[in-house]
C-alpha cells in the first residue's frame, strides 16, 4: 500500500503535538487556531491512511462506507485549507464585526463545499501500489481547497504589512507547498502528497511560531517580553480587562560579583517558583532584572502584591546575604484599560521604573488615574514638542530691560515659546519641565539661540535700536554639553554677530551639576566676547559663593525675591545686603518681576542697575517688540 509517507506524516504531527502540549498554553489565540488546525490537519493524514486501506479492501466493505471514508478524507483537504485561511487572517487589524462576517462567509462557503463533495459521485483506482480517487467530488475538493488556499496568499499580500513577519512568512511558504503538492498529485494521481504538504506546513508554523519554547526565558522559566507582548496585544484587543505587577530588582540588590547575572537570575527564578503556588498568574520576564504578573482580578491582584512583598523581604534577611541586599520595587496597573492600548502600556511601564530606578527610596508605586493622567499629559506634550521643533513653531518673544541709569530699554530677554497646530501659545510652565527632563531642552535652546542671532543682526538692534545686548537662557543639560561653545560660536559666526550683542544666563543649578564643563564653556565664549548673568538669584537654593566662582557681569534677582522687597521687612534686609555685596564685587544687578510705578521707582532709588517686569512690558513677538523700543515707551504695557 502507498502509506510509507503518510505514516511519516503521523509520526511529525505526533511529535509536534508531544512538544505543543508538555507547556502550559499562554492563551494566545493564534496558539488555540494553531492547536485546532493542527488537529484537523492530523485527522486528514489519519483519513488519507484510512481510505487508502479502505480502497486496498474495497471488496470487503460497503459502496456506502468506502464512499463515506474516502469523501470524508477529501472533505478534511478543504477544512484544512480553511483554516488555514482563518488562523491567518487572526493577525489581521479588522474591526471586530468585519473579523466576524469574513469568517462567517468562508464558514459558508466550507459547509457548501462540504456539502457538495458529499453529494458528488467518486470514483477509485487500484492497480498494484498505486490507489487514489478521482471523478467530480475530487474536482470539487481541488476546487474549493485551491480557493482557501489562493484567498489566503491574497490576504497575506494585501494586509501583510500588518502581521507578524513571521507568521506572514510561514504561512505563505505552507500555501506555496500546498499549491506544488496539490499541482503534482492533479497531474499524476498516484503520487499522494496532499495530506502530506500539510504536515509540512503544521512544522513550519510551528517552529516558526507556535513553539512555546519559544514563549519561555531560559534561565527563570517564565514566559519571555515576546509572550507578554501577544499577550496583552490580545487582551487589549478584546478590551479584556487585566491588573498588572512589575517587580525589578534594585541595580543595588544583587551583591556585586563574577557571577551578579547569575545572580540577579537566580533571584528572579526563586520568585518565580514561589509564584507557581499562586494560581491564576502568569509571570513574564520582560528584562534582565524584571518580572510582570498579570491576572484577571483587581482584588486578587492586591493578594498577589501582599504576598510578592512578603516574600521578597523575607529574602532580605541578614542570614541571606548571598541573596538579597535591598528589596525589589514594584509598579503597580491595578485596572489595564486605565490605558488605551498595549504600546502605552509598556510606555507607562518603562516610565515608571526608569523614574523608580532614579529615586528607589520607596519600595512600590501604584498607578491610579491621576498618574497615569500626568503621564499622558507629558507623553502628549513631548509628542507636541518634536512637531513643534521639527514644524519650525518655535518661536521667541522678547522681554526689554529698563536701565535706570540711561532712562531707556537697552537690553532684553529672550524667552522661548512654542505653538500647537492650531497655532496657540503654549505656556513654557508647560512645556519646559518636559523638554528638560527628556533632553530635547538642548535643541530648542539652540534653535532659541540662533533664532535670536538671526533676529539682531537683521534689525541691527543696537545700531537702529540702542539694544546693546540680548540675553539667551541656557539649560542645564547645554550647561553640560561640552562642544556648547564651539556650537554657539559657529552660530554667531554664520550670522556675522559682534559677540558683545549676547548674554548668556545661567542657573546655580547649572554651575551645581556639571560645574567643570561650564566653566570651560564660559571661559572659551568669554575669550570670544560674549558675557554671562547669574539668573533667578534668590530662587531659595542662591548662594553667593556661586557668584564668587562664577565669571558673571550681571546677577538677576528673581522675581520672588523683588517681590518680597516689597512685603517683608526681613527680606528688604536681605536684599539690601545681597545687593551692597553683589556691586562690592563690582557686579551689576537686574531685578525681575517689577509691576508698578512705585516697585520701579523704589529699584531705581535703591540703586540697581536695570529692571525687567510688567510695568515696562510682557514678552512681546519680535515685531511688537521693535515697535515698544522704537517708540521710546517705558510705561506699562497690559
Amino acid at each position: 500500500m502507498n502509506i510509507q509517507v503518510q505514516c511519516c506524516g503521523i509520526v511529525v504531527l505526533a511529535l509536534i503535538w508531544y512538544f505543543s502540549l508538555r507547556q502550559k498554553p499562554l492563551g494566545l489565540a493564534s496558539e488555540k487556531l494553531f492547536l485546532l488546525t493542527m488537529g484537523v490537519n492530523s485527522f486528514c493524514i489519519i483519513m488519507d491512511i484510512l481510505s487508502i486501506i479502505a480502497i486496498n479492501n474495497m471488496e470487503h466493505i460497503s459502496g456506502f462506507l468506502l464512499a463515506l471514508i474516502c469523501k470524508t478524507y477529501i472533505v478534511s483537504l478543504i477544512w484544512s485549507g480553511y483554516f488555514g485561511l482563518i488562523y491567518s487572517r487572526s493577525d489581521f487589524r479588522y474591526a471586530r464585526t468585519k473579523q466576524v462576517k469574513g469568517n462567517i462567509l468562508y464558514t459558508i462557503i466550507l459547509l457548501i463545499g462540504t456539502l457538495i463533495i458529499y453529494i458528488l459521485p467518486i470514483y477509485y483506482y487500484l492497480e498494484g501500489n498505486v490507489v487514489y480517487t478521482h471523478g467530480p467530488s475530487c474536482i470539487a475538493t481541488y476546487i474549493f481547497a485551491l480557493l482557501f488556499v489562493l484567498v489566503t496568499l491574497y490576504q497575506v499580500g494585501i494586509k501583510g504589512k500588518e502581521m507578524n513577519p513571521k507568521r506572514r512568512r510561514a504561512i505563505i511558504m505552507w500555501m506555496c507547498i500546498w499549491i506544488i503538492a496539490a499541482v503534482t498529485q492533479f497531474l499524476n494521481a498516484n503520487l499522494l502528497l496532499v495530506g502530506f504538504a500539510s504536515v509540512l506546513g503544521m512544522i513550519i508554523l510551528f517552529f516558526e511560531l507556535e513553539n512555546p519554547e519559544a514563549n519561555l526565558d531560559r534561565e527563570t522559566g517564565a514566559y519571555n517580553a515576546h509572550a507578554l507582548g501577544e499577550y496583552t496585544k490580545q487582551r487589549y484587543e478584546k478590551q479584556e480587562r487585566f491588573s498588572a505587577i512589575l517587580v525589578a530588582l534594585n541595580d543595588r540588590a544583587i551583591i556585586e560579583s563574577d557571577g551578579s547575572s547569575q545572580q540577579a537570575d537566580k533571584m528572579l527564578w526563586t520568585i518565580v517558583r514561589q509564584t507557581d503556588k499562586i494560581k491564576d498568574v502568569k509571570v513574564f520576564k520582560t528584562m534582565e532584572r524584571e518580572l510582570v504578573f498579570l491576572m484577571d482580578d483587581e482584588e486578587y491582584m492586591w493578594d498577589v502584591f501582599q504576598n510578592l512583598k512578603e516574600y521578597t523581604d523575607n529574602l532580605c534577611g541578614e542570614n541571606q546575604t548571598e541573596q538579597l541586599k535591598n528589596p525589589p520595587y514594584f509598579v503597580v496597573l491595578p485596572d489595564s484599560l486605565m490605558l488605551r492600548n498595549v504600546e502605552e502600556l509598556f510606555l507607562m511601564l518603562r516610565n515608571f521604573r526608569v523614574g523608580k530606578r532614579k529615586n528607589s527610596a520607596e519600595n512600590s508605586i501604584i498607578l491610579d488615574e491621576n498618574k497615569i493622567s500626568q503621564y499622558k499629559e507629558k507623553e502628549e506634550m513631548e509628542a507636541l514638542i518634536r512637531s513643534a521643533i521639527e514644524g519650525d513653531r518655535i518661536e521667541v518673544f522678547y522681554q526689554p530691560i529698563y536701565s535706570t541709569k540711561q532712562h531707556r530699554f537697552v537690553s532684553a530677554e529672550a524667552l522661548v515659546r512654542i505653538r500647537d497646530l492650531d497655532g496657540n501659545i503654549i505656556p513654557p510652565g508647560r512645556f519646559i519641565p518636559v523638554a528638560e527632563k527628556n533632553g530635547l531642552i538642548s535643541r530648542i535652546g539652540e534653535r532659541v539661540f540662533e533664532k535670536t542671532c538671526a533676529f539682531i543682526q537683521e534689525n541691527r538692534l543696537r545700531e537702529q535700536y540702542g539694544i546693546e545686548y540680548v540675553e539667551v537662557n541656557l539649560s542645564v543639560r547645554q550647561c553640560e554639553d561640552p562642544k556648547l561653545a564651539e556650537t554657539y560660536i559657529n552660530i554667531m559666526e554664520r550670522y556675522k554677530l559682534e559677540p558683545s550683542c549676547i548674554n548668556l544666563e545661567i542657573t546655580e543649578s547649572a554651575s551645581i551639576r556639571a560645574k567643570d564643563i561650564l566653566l570651560e564653556n564660559m571661559r572659551v565664549l568669554m575669550d570670544y566676547g560674549v558675557k554671562f548673568s547669574l539668573d533667578d538669584f534668590g530662587n531659595g537654593e542662591s548662594n553667593l559663593n556661586y557668584i564668587v566662582d562664577m565669571p558673571v557681569s550681571i546677577v538677576k534677582f528673581d522675581r520672588d525675591m523683588s517681590q518680597s522687597y516689597f512685603a517683608s521687612q526681613k527680606a528688604r534686609f536681605v536684599m539690601e545686603a545681597a545687593m551692597h555685596m553683589i556691586h562690592d564685587m563690582k557686579l551689576e544687578i537686574v531685578s525681575e518681576g517689577i509691576e508698578t510705578e512705585e516697585q520701579a521707582q523704589a529699584i531705581e532709588t535703591l540703586g540697581i542697575e536695570y529692571i525687567q517686569g510688567y510695568y515696562f512690558s510682557k514678552p512681546l513677538p519680535g515685531g511688537e517688540f521693535l515697535e515698544l523700543v522704537a517708540g521710546k515707551s517705558v510705561h506699562a504695557t497690559t
